[in-house]
């Protein structure tokens, strides 16, 4: 029986997925620069020439593994810089990364190491600067409502804060006492 419209899209789906999970597991691990696209299609499970009809190359591909992340991110991140009212913004917005750190451990891990590379921040440099500037731009605004006497700066500190505590966590996570020191961070701003 031939498959209908929406088992093929489901797949479609699923294949990409697939491709994306796969470039962002070895661009992680091999580096962007040292994985081909032949070592991804073949991690995926596909053939190079299925791979290519979905992404046009490895630079959309890293795109796309890009957003994804971002994807990830945005989900569960910048509800509290739209959604919480002001004056309460900076402990939903630490309680949303350090959950999502502490549910999302190995996803962290990746994007720590594909952010890191310098071949990548050549494709993305200005994407990265500027989901960085917005968090810090959210975190800055409430600063700002709170009467921070300078929350240009504050912001930096809070953003310090953050990934400091996910470096330290991804460095050594059974040992890193997480809650402890999110429950310490977040103190300070409650």
């Amino acid at each position: 029986m031939p498959r209908s419209v929406q088992q093929n899209e489901e797949m479609r789906e699923a294949t990409k997925t697939a491709v994306i999970n796969s470039a962002m597991t070895l661009f992680a691990r091999n580096g962007y620069a040292h994985t081909s696209t032949r070592a991804i299609a073949k991690e995926a499970n596909i053939s190079t020439g299925l791979m290519y009809h979905y992404f046009s190359g490895k630079e959309a591909l890293l795109k796309a593994v890009f957003d994804n992340c971002m994807a990830v991110i945005d989900a569960d991140l910048y509800g509290p810089c739209n959604e919480t009212p002001q004056g309460q913004r900076i402990p939903d917005i630490l309680h949303a990364i350090f959950d999502l750190l502490a549910e999302k451990a190995e996803f962290w891990a990746l994007f720590y190491m594909l952010r890191s590379q310098p071949s990548i921040m050549r494709v993305l440099g200005d994407d990265f600067r500027f989901r960085t500037a917005a968090l810090r731009g959210c975190i800055e605004e409430e600063c700002q409502f709170l009467n921070y006497p300078n929350p240009r700066v504050s912001a930096h500190l809070i953003y310090c804060f953050i990934e400091g505590t996910i470096q330290q966590y991804l460095l050594e996570p059974e040992n890193y006492p997480l809650e402890q020191v999110v429950a310490e961070i977040v103190g300070q701003y409650e």
